[in-house]
């Protein structure tokens, strides 16, 4: 049995629609074809990819890491078999939850008045690496430092935290929070690649752990619901507004680094001007 990129191509339609026949459905095929590669592709990885169940499919543990790998081998094939090679191809900025916030829209709209013919993706990625480790992104966005050697990354702006908290919190109320405001509250923390840790607070008047998760969608549900509160970059009240979530400016926090990462090995022709770019739109917001 051969294994190819059509694999890969229904597996990710599979995922992305949640569901087979829905992949079946857009990919022209029978459902039972459909049914007949992902197994193939499964018995050729040794382990299960997806869950199935009468709701659909998703992703395995597995799965998920897999997807990342399917994504940037069916990107760079069809990148390979473009036949406008004369043309350059997107470049692909990853970030795990808030891009570069407030300063997003103004770094695209400037990209695109100046490199009109050089598209720039933005790709929410559920990866601390923003996806350049997995092939998925040309450059990051991280709000954490990158920790491997093969990659580099650049300062590019500080970002004040708040807090959030759910609409019927008491401390809903308040303009403003301190740290020790929180400590009585449980935390739903984004152990994946969130910014929050207990090391925020003096050793003591550590709040409790209410849930760790992964995403920023199970991290709004939790503190939407009130099983926890929330402390993150401003950033996130400006990207991810919710209507049960109340976020405020937590005024003795330390501010959060905001990094563009990229890999020392990485040729894309865009790179260096989007970095150039970024930085120039973020210096002559700040004056």
């Amino acid at each position: 049995m051969s294994v190819g990129i059509h694999h890969l191509r229904t597996f990710l339609m599979a995922i992305d629609e949640g569901s087979i026949s829905k992949a079946a459905a857009r990919l022209h095929m029978a459902q039972s074809a459909v049914s007949r590669r992902l197994a193939e592709l499964e018995r050729h990885v040794k382990q299960p990819l997806l869950e199935r169940s009468a709701e659909g499919v998703q992703p395995t543990v597995a799965g998920k890491m897999f997807c990342a790998k399917a994504d940037a081998a069916v990107t760079a094939f069809d990148d390979a078999m473009r036949s406008d090679l004369h043309r350059v191809r997107p470049l692909r900025v990853g970030y795990a939850w808030s891009a570069a916030g407030v300063y997003t829209s103004r770094i695209l709209r400037r990209w695109q008045e100046k490199n009109p013919d050089v598209l720039v993706r933005m790709r929410r990625v559920d990866d601390p690496a923003g996806g350049l480790t997995s092939g998925l992104s040309d450059v990051a966005i991280m709000r954490t430092h990158a920790r491997r050697r093969s990659l580099h990354e650049e300062l590019l702006a500080m970002e004040p935290r708040v807090a959030a908290v759910s609409v019927d919190n008491p401390l809903a109320a308040m303009g403003e929070v301190r740290l020790p405001d929180l400590a009585d509250y449980p935390l739903v923390i984004n152990s994946f690649s969130g910014t929050t840790n207990l090391e925020l607070w003096q050793e003591g008047r550590q709040p409790a752990v209410a849930v760790e998760v992964d995403t920023i969608d199970d991290w709004q549900t939790y503190i939407a619901a009130g099983v926890g509160i929330g402390l993150t970059p401003a950033s996130t009240a400006w990207m991810h507004p919710h209507a049960e979530i109340r976020y405020l400016p937590v005024r003795d926090a330390p501010p959060v680094p905001v990094y563009l990462v990229w890999a020392s090995n990485n040729q894309h022709p865009a790179l260096r001007s989007f970095i150039h770019l970024a930085r120039d739109v973020v210096a002559e917001v700040a004056e």
